[in-house]
């Protein structure tokens, strides 16, 4: 844990709790990829109906990436207190190279390792893409030990909000499903924080990004359907979702 963490959120990482394992007997005719994911929602929440809650980082202004954090776990503990046994946090204003800056700081990975050239993106393109990610992580590099001052200096106030629905999340009890390359980036930071609370969270989906799978790799978070998106439209959470109420009807 880093010493410039608000109180609030260090509080937070006190309290956290592996999940219990689960006692119910799943049922004989749920196979494959759907029964790992009715296994993991029976130690989340014993198989009860989800009722999600999509936790967006679309306030503000904040101060600085601190108070962002807060705010997020402020959000987070109002949905658990409204009834949501799922959480689904959600970055609108995304900063696509601000999530791929703090995965590479945190991972250690070289910038053109983590950008995907994708059919239509040019070659001049990609390579002013890497080295933007590039010259942004030698900037805040030095902040790697100090998460707050490294999210501010990469100027990823949305992803600090995230940290903190991340961290109320695991203290609260409560699964998280994360889908995004800004919401991963977050989850690398809490993992930082604390390697206790991604045993309550798990991948929308299994994406062939590589930010994305190196942001997985480095958390050893648990791994979503096999979708192999690479969009940020949260389609891996919805169609995660989806099959659970199926599943607990």
């Amino acid at each position: 844990m880093t010493n410039d963490l608000p109180p609030e959120i260090a509080a937070a990482a006190e309290r956290m709790e592996a999940p219990a394992a689960a006692t119910e007997a799943m049922p004989a005719d749920v196979t494959g990829e759907l029964r790992i994911l009715l296994a993991w929602w029976h130690s989340m929440a014993g198989g009860s109906e989800p009722h999600v809650a999509i936790v967006d980082a679309a306030g503000g202004p904040w101060l600085d990436a601190g108070d962002a954090m807060v705010a997020g776990l402020q959000a987070a503990d109002s949905a658990v207190d409204s009834g949501a046994n799922l959480l689904v946090p959600r970055v609108t204003a995304r900063d696509d190279i601000a999530a791929r800056t703090i995965i590479a700081v945190l991972t250690r990975s070289d910038a053109q390792a983590l950008v995907p050239q994708p059919e239509g993106m040019t070659d001049a393109d990609w390579i002013a893409k890497v080295t933007s990610i590039r010259d942004d992580a030698n900037r805040v590099t030095s902040h790697r030990g100090e998460l707050v001052a490294l999210l501010d200096s990469a100027k990823a106030l949305p992803i600090a909000f995230v940290v903190g629905v991340l961290m109320c999340a695991a203290a609260r009890r409560t699964p998280c499903l994360i889908d995004g390359t800004d919401e991963l980036a977050a989850a690398v930071v809490a993992d930082r924080i604390t390697l206790s609370a991604k045993s309550w969270w798990r991948c929308g989906s299994q994406s062939d990004d590589p930010a994305r799978r190196a942001a997985v790799e480095r958390t050893d978070l648990a791994r979503g359907l096999p979708l192999a998106l690479t969009d940020d439209d949260g389609l891996g959470s919805e169609a995660t979702l989806a099959l659970l109420r199926l599943l607990t009807r």
